[in-house]
């Protein structure tokens, strides 16, 4: 009896999930293409080009999907239930409600888990792939040129790059200095350009000009040619990671890239909130799927446009609370982990609430 009955809930709530998850997509891809037709246009754009595009960007139009269509989907399988009388008739069984919404509930716990791993290989993959091709048409402000990049390689030695070409590998006007600990200038370097050495992995540099101080007198100054230096942890993935979202990477490339960043000193959380943030909303379908069935229980009512409208409402304040998590990472007034935990950890607790109030 009670495995027949997960699964008819379980089969209404995947249909209307699919079902919403097609026609939101479609309605999300016919709004972006209006928006940027002009572009299209503008850029000189074919027809195979904008398909591309269009390839590429259709992961992320399905991963933004996802949370909104359980939740809707939550909604109106409780909804219907509801209409049917079926709900009285399972709880006059003895079923209490939190039993009848468990199957949903593992299964959202399962659309997680895909979603993090779809969100982790083909969005990422399919977003860097989509800043490419906007970069190759101007369809993007980042240009692959990038400029007046500035890195602690260690404690007392920086970098300065004036200028980075990713397609070459080629920086331009580069400027490297050692200071001691009382802030005096050790040592300087001064280059027109360099290049990126894939074998050695080190920079070749045509010329450079090295000054050497003592005491905050100059000692020395000579130039040398043909010379290959290693930067610690400047690379050409590193350089073009600094100019890149963290939506182009996957949880692991990111994890890696922050790791790097640390040992050079430098302020991680805005990479730190984007890492955490991948495993959060992947999971917020979880969180969401909780709340909407004890909203809809609670609600008590059969009216679909109720139903849609909780779910709008329960959908923008999930998306407020992202904004504000995420700010307040980046700004470091909370923990990057607990800001991209706030969303999730804040529907639990006004299902909790909402649970005690109104249906237990």
């Amino acid at each position: 009896m009670i495995k027949k009955l997960d699964l008819y809930i379980l089969k209404n709530f995947i249909t209307k999930v699919l079902f919403l998850l097609i026609i939101i997509s479609s309605i999300i891809f016919l709004t972006n293409f209006v928006e940027m037709i002009d572009n299209f246009i503008n850029a000189g754009m074919g027809s195979k080009e904008i398909f591309n595009y269009y390839i590429f960007t259709m992961p992320m139009f399905v991963s933004y999907t996802i949370p909104m269509s359980v939740t809707i989907g939550a909604i109106l399988t409780m909804l219907a239930h509801i209409k049917n009388n079926e709900l009285i008739a399972i709880r006059s069984l003895g079923i209490g409600y939190f039993r009848i919404v468990t199957i949903i509930i593992i299964c959202g716990f399962f659309i997680s888990i895909f979603h993090f791993y779809f969100e982790n290989s083909i969005v990422s993959n399919s977003n860097h792939k989509r800043s490419i091709l906007m970069k190759q048409y101007n369809l993007k402000k980042n240009k692959t040129k990038l400029r007046n990049f500035v890195e602690d390689i260690d404690k007392n030695k920086s970098v300065i790059i004036m200028n980075y070409n990713n397609k070459k590998e080629i920086a331009k006007n580069i400027t490297i200095k050692e200071i001691d600990t009382k802030n005096n200038i050790e040592y300087r370097i001064d280059a027109h350009s360099m290049k990126w050495n894939k074998k050695l992995k080190k920079w070749d540099f045509k010329k450079i000009n090295l000054r050497i101080w003592e005491d905050n007198i100059l000692k020395s100054q000579k130039n040398i040619t043909d010379t290959s230096i290693f930067l610690k942890n400047i690379t050409p993935i590193y350089l073009i990671s600094e100019f890149t979202l963290p939506e182009e990477m996957d949880y692991f490339e990111l994890n890696k890239f922050i790791k790097i960043k640390k040992e050079s000193s430098s302020s991680t959380n805005k990479w730190e909130v984007g890492l955490h943030h991948k495993i959060s909303y992947p999971f917020s379908n979880l969180f969401l799927i909780l709340f909407a069935t004890i909203s809809a229980i609670g609600l008590k009512s059969s009216n679909v446009s109720y139903g849609i409208g909780l779910s709008l409402l329960i959908i923008v304040i999930y998306y407020i609370l992202i904004v504000i998590g995420k700010n307040l990472g980046i700004e470091g007034s909370v923990d990057p982990k607990t800001s991209a935990w706030i969303p999730n950890t804040t529907m639990l607790f006004i299902t909790f609430y909402y649970y005690k109030k109104y249906i237990f």
